[in-house]
């Protein structure tokens, strides 16, 4: 099925806009953290600078002789420095400066004199919001004269107003300190960053659609960072890649060629067979015994042709699943061994030699539970075992042993996740060098004279439909081993 056109996101689901939202958002963050203290300082300061006017004030009447002054002057002093009334404490003595006759109602305590960060935090932020206009009571030391103690009282409407005029002038800072900010970051990291992915994913997608064009592979660049890495990486895989692809066309085109060949081949063998079994029942004695020996031929290239188109198949047939033994398998399998091994015709002899051949001496040795149950298709695993246990007696092996191998101890991998694993071992000369570097490779792999190489990779193929494994075990002068592990039936 083909896969869908693949091509870039448009920009607001872009990496791009992804990555100016984030910083916006990580420098108005880092604001926060410089909006909340500076709110609370300017509440200190503000508290602070109205201390320092109400200290003048509280100057102007300890001046006068009777320290006594005019309520119109007094009112003028208070109103000037912002405050409703203001105690001077001195040593000997108290001066009270005061708007109204009558005193005002105290709402709330604040004393400058202790001081800590989370209480001016708290109190600053319960201040900006605020609603009500409370009568602070505010108590601290003027900075003009810090040996003395001065109480004042403000109304904190006055205070609120000014925190939250001096609130949206530091917001509207921070918002262009964060625009500023984000935007030098987004630029830098998008022409860095962003700019060379896209180009990148770019190229990627266009060498997706045109693989096989020499163009379409990338030009890594110069740069010696991550993304100059993947490039330079990028731009090698695409080079071998269709290296790869014009190798497997040429391997396609041949591969079609040699299945063609194959299945005419078979037909022409066919009708050569049928023609030469006429040929047996020829009156000329030199014909009937040419006839054995030219009919093993056919076959065997027959075989060579079935192994060929079954291999040329893009995907393994359908399974039939059924339930059966293992080795009931098996042992069907050795009978149809011994069987063409005991008839001398089977392989190739005349008349003359079948009357002077000896009894069959392969031997298959097996050794399996009766109660392991697969559930399979029996024809495919008919075949897998059978180019197994006759490869090794083809290859000059006399004896092929057939085992579940042991794992654990004593105990057996039956139970072991659901598998098994049966063991196809002999007494042969083992593999060549050559064999064992191309084990499973078609028409690379054969260990004896005149294979094809594709007894392997067929097993291979049909035990692997089954999720099933088969892999060299051992290999020596002593004989091979080949371990086949299969999925039991429960």
């Amino acid at each position: 099925m083909e896969r869908p056109h693949l091509k870039l996101p448009p920009w607001a689901k872009s990496l791009s806009a992804r990555l100016l939202v984030l910083t916006v958002s990580f420098v108005m963050l880092a604001e926060v953290f410089v909006f909340a203290p500076s709110v609370a300082r300017f509440r200190i300061d503000w508290l602070e600078a109205h201390l320092d006017s109400a200290y003048l004030a509280a100057l102007a009447l300890e001046a006068t002789p009777d320290q006594m002054i005019p309520d119109d002057l007094e009112k003028e002093l208070l109103s000037n420095a912002g405050i409703e009334a203001v105690i001077l404490r001195r040593e000997d003595r108290k001066l009270l400066l005061q708007r109204d006759d009558m005193p005002a109602k105290i709402d709330k305590d604040v004393d400058l004199t202790s001081f800590s960060i989370p209480m001016a935090l708290l109190e600053g932020f319960s201040t900006l919001t605020q609603t009500g206009n409370r009568m602070l009571r505010v108590i601290g030391m003027p900075s003009m004269a810090p040996t003395f103690e001065i109480e004042i009282l403000v109304h904190e409407k006055t205070l609120t107003e000014a925190m939250r005029d001096f609130g949206w002038r530091v917001m509207g800072l921070s918002l262009m300190i964060s625009f500023f900010t984000a935007g030098l970051v987004y630029f830098a990291l998008n022409r860095m960053m962003v700019l060379p992915m896209r180009t990148l994913t770019r190229d990627m997608i266009r060498f997706r659609e045109t693989p096989q064009d020499k163009n379409a592979v990338i030009d890594p660049g110069h740069r010696d960072d991550e993304i100059g890495v993947a490039r330079q990486e990028l731009a090698s895989m695409q080079q071998d890649l269709q290296a790869m692809l014009n190798q497997r066309r040429r391997l396609a085109a041949l591969g079609t060629a040699a299945t063609k060949i194959s299945h005419d081949l078979r037909n022409a063998l066919a009708t050569s067979m049928l023609m030469t079994e006429q040929l047996a029942k020829s009156q000329d004695d030199e014909v009937r015994a040419v006839v054995p020996r030219l009919l093993s031929s056919m076959e065997r290239a027959v075989y060579i042709s079935e192994q060929t188109l079954s291999f040329a198949r893009e995907t393994p047939p359908p399974r039939d699943l059924v339930k059966f033994t293992l080795v009931e398998l098996i042992e069907e399998i050795r009978d149809q061994i011994l069987l063409q091994k005991s008839d001398p015709l089977l392989d190739g002899a005349t008349e003359s030699e079948t009357k002077l051949s000896l009894p069959c001496t392969a031997q298959v040795d097996i050794d399996l539970p009766d109660d392991v149950m697969l559930e399979a298709d029996y024809d495919m695993l008919f075949r897998a075992f059978s180019n197994l246990m006759r490869n090794p007696l083809e290859a000059g092996a006399d004896t092929v042993w057939v085992s579940v191998q042991k794992v654990h101890g004593n105990r057996q991998s039956i139970q072991d996740g659901h598998f098994i694993e049966v063991l196809i071992s002999d007494n042969g000369p083992g593999l060549a060098e050559k064999a064992i570097k191309n084990l499973f490779i078609p028409f690379a792999a054969s260990g004896r004279q005149g294979g094809t190489g594709l007894g392997l990779a067929i097993a291979r193929e049909l035990i692997a439909v089954h999720n099933g494994d088969l892999r060299l075990a051992a290999t020596g002068p002593d004989g091979a081993i080949f371990c086949v592990k299969l999925p039991v039936s429960s």
